[in-house]
């Protein structure tokens, strides 16, 4: 058989093997390192924008101290509260 064994052949199947196996985990790291570039290349183009968070003025309860929401004000528990009665 031309000087070939069966350990001789599953030894270069083995070889082969971890070899095609290591080509494609490289080309899976590059492909997730090109991404990654890409990523932070698209962040850096595109200035930060903060999210809009509806802000409302708050206002402090002359019996309590507290300061609570001007437009959504509930009665705070005290009976000389400002913001109504308690419900």
């Amino acid at each position: 058989m031309l000087g070939f064994s069966l350990g001789k052949l599953l030894l270069l199947v083995l070889l082969l093997a971890a070899v095609w196996f290591g080509f494609r985990y490289m080309s899976r790291i590059d492909a997730v390192r090109r991404t990654l570039r890409e990523e932070l290349a698209r962040r850096q183009r595109q200035p930060p924008t903060a999210p809009r968070v509806q802000a409302e003025d708050l206002v402090k309860c002359s019996a309590c101290g507290a300061y609570v929401a001007a437009a959504s004000a509930g009665n705070c528990g005290r009976a000389d509260c400002p913001w109504g009665r308690a419900r």
